[in-house]
């Protein structure tokens, strides 16, 4: 570094200004990584802030009833398997357009239909 007319002139090598270059490089990279690092720990920490605003339940003391027990009535509820649906609605479909097999069915749409 000198001084030209009253100026600052710096002088370096090309090497001194590679390992600079270099220098201000690896400081912003790290910079970044180091943020994105911060970043990543807040998002992990994200999962906790239900369990903080979350009322603690309360424990309730157990009725005790003095009227006699009566049996519940069990009700029935038959489940129809979903894949059995399906075969009985692609049954019905064959059915009704004549055919023997579902091979050439296509299934374009599908609306729920409007109850009254």
């Amino acid at each position: 570094m000198h001084f030209i007319n009253g100026f600052v002139v710096a002088t370096s090598s090309i090497w001194e200004n590679l390992v600079r270059g270099l220098q201000n490089t690896v400081m912003g990279m790290g910079t970044v990584f180091v943020v994105l690092i911060f970043i990543a720990c807040i998002i992990s920490l994200l999962q906790f802030i239900p369990k903080l605003f979350s009322k603690p339940e309360k424990t309730v003391a157990p009725v005790v009833e003095t009227t006699p027990a009566v049996a519940p009535v069990e009700e029935v509820e038959e489940l129809v398997d979903d894949k059995e649906l399906v075969a009985v609605i692609t049954a019905a479909i064959c059915a009704a357009s004549n055919q023997t097999s579902a091979d050439q069915l296509i299934v374009r749409s599908i609306k729920r239909a409007k109850r009254i």
